[in-house]
């Protein structure tokens, strides 16, 4: 039991983590760009520098289309999620930009081949009713912060159907360097006008790039594609919920009784996607698979190990 459960907890604890990105992206001086493009350039260092430490720089011989999908896409919705925050208020941003995670969890059919409960459709519905109640227009939510963070949200859903496969074949640490190495130079001009203006944010955007991207990252890769997007869309709910109650503490943003209900709402439908399709995956025998992929040859964080058998591209 504790092999299938240890994945959803370590992913409830990474998405609590993240909670206090958007404060770090009020508090920081830099712009969108500037910020998307220093979480790149730090997390994409770190992750190669413990490439260099296991002597394995080799270019990766599959999941080459996983890899150009997620770092030309990753940048891309970082910007949007940035300003999503920085246009509107935390409670509106997040609980559209993780709506988006219910309707994932019935792509991951079609994509994935992953399994599918008429429940789910009940619950993606009940999710989009309860998103719709927290953007309250009277207070505080913009249109321009709405339209950044559903495209925020679309393309999170796109990446993890990519990724998802991608770090199953090569493994976490692997798939997240060279992904990275490709975000890094599509945001190379944003780096470039960041160095002079970081200033006295280095802290914050160290914290943001190795540890909240990095290090959270490479454990992120390593322990996602071990359950099915049904379930890791539901542990992603964590994260609006940790968001919202950071952005009251350190911003004075209150969510208001209408807020509070709205993102209660999206996170208990949230929940029952999840649950109803880990139910039919494990019925079906097919929890944690997700893709046809052998898996075996990875150790805990998903850094690949010898293996007898060939990957393929996916």
């Amino acid at each position: 039991m504790f092999d299938r459960l240890w994945p959803t907890f370590v992913l409830l604890g990474l998405a609590t983590t993240w909670g206090v990105i958007p404060i770090i992206v009020r508090e920081v001086e830099l712009s969108s760009e500037q910020l998307t493009a220093t979480r790149v350039w730090l997390s994409t260092i770190f992750l190669f520098s413990l490439l260099a430490m296991r002597r394995d720089l080799s270019f990766p011989k599959t999941s080459h289309r996983s890899i150009v999908l997620a770092g030309l896409l990753i940048p891309v919705h970082w910007f949007t999620f940035f300003q999503a925050i920085e246009t509107t208020r935390v409670l509106v941003a997040l609980v559209l930009v993780w709506g988006a995670a219910p309707a994932m969890a019935i792509a991951a059919t079609k994509v994935l081949g992953e399994p599918l409960r008429v429940g789910t459709g009940l619950a993606v519905v009940g999710g989009f009713i309860g998103a719709a109640i927290a953007v309250d227009p009277s207070n505080g939510a913009t249109t321009e912060g709405v339209l950044w963070a559903l495209a925020s949200g679309a393309l999170l859903a796109v990446i993890l159907l990519a990724v998802k496969p991608g770090a199953a074949d090569l493994g976490g640490l692997k798939f997240g360097a060279w992904e990275g190495l490709l975000s890094s130079l599509v945001t190379l001009p944003w780096v470039i006008s960041a160095i002079p203006d970081i200033g006295d944010d280095l802290g914050l955007v160290l914290l943001l790039g190795v540890g909240l991207t990095g290090l959270s990252g490479l454990i992120y890769l390593g322990t996602m594609y071990r359950v099915p997007v049904s379930m890791l869309s539901s542990t992603m709910y964590a994260e609006p919920m940790a968001a919202v109650v950071a952005a009251w503490f350190f911003l004075d943003e209150d969510p208001g009784a209408r807020g509070w209900l709205g993102i209660g709402l999206v996170i208990f439908f949230g929940v029952i996607v999840g649950w109803s399709n880990e139910r039919a995956a494990r019925l079906a025998g097919e929890v944690g698979a997700g893709v046809s992929i052998q898996v075996k040859g990875f150790d805990r964080w998903g850094v690949a190990r010898n293996r007898s058998h060939r990957g393929r591209d996916t």
